[in-house]
């Protein structure tokens, strides 16, 4: 059983490390891991201005989310990550709906993943998410464009 609880502060150096090893094949194909996690001071930013959640299974913290609450109802995923070895066994979309569930007002759900990642475009497709767009999030580099996705609730 997976269950959804407020990420502490002694959390964060554990699903920092975690984060850097689940987003370490965007590192490589983009050239950089995503502006959730600051490498350089090994922490994870925007836990504060957000609903930040670590993923529980029995005693184990098997990864980590940030929501974000935007105008009318909607709501940004702005990260999910979990770690490598509890990938591909259905977990992701157990978080997913417990996400969802933890914030009943939501109408819209939006996110956005690279371009590359093409087990992120099946797993959020398979969950329900529509892709809306796509751009550069960064004019710099060229390597990472950035696929938005969203979920009415009806």
């Amino acid at each position: 059983m997976i269950r959804l609880e407020e990420i502490t502060k002694p959390d964060i150096s554990i699903l920092t490390e975690m984060a850097i090893s689940a987003f370490e094949e965007d590192k490589i194909k983009y050239g950089e891991y995503p502006p959730v996690i600051d490498v350089e001071n090994r922490t994870l930013r925007f836990i504060e201005d957000g609903f930040a959640f670590k993923f529980v299974k029995e005693k184990d913290i098997i990864g980590a989310a940030v929501v974000f609450k935007t105008a009318g109802g909607s709501y940004r995923l702005g990260c999910l990550f979990l770690s490598p070895e509890y990938q591909n066994q259905g977990c992701g979309q157990k978080i997913l709906k417990l996400l969802e569930e933890e914030f009943p007002d939501a109408h819209k759900w939006e996110l956005d993943t690279p371009h590359l990642s093409f087990r992120n475009h099946h797993f959020y497709e398979k969950a329900g998410y529509t892709k809306t767009g796509e751009y550069y999030p960064d004019s710099n580099n060229k390597k990472l464009i950035l696929f938005q996705y969203e979920k009415i609730i009806e």
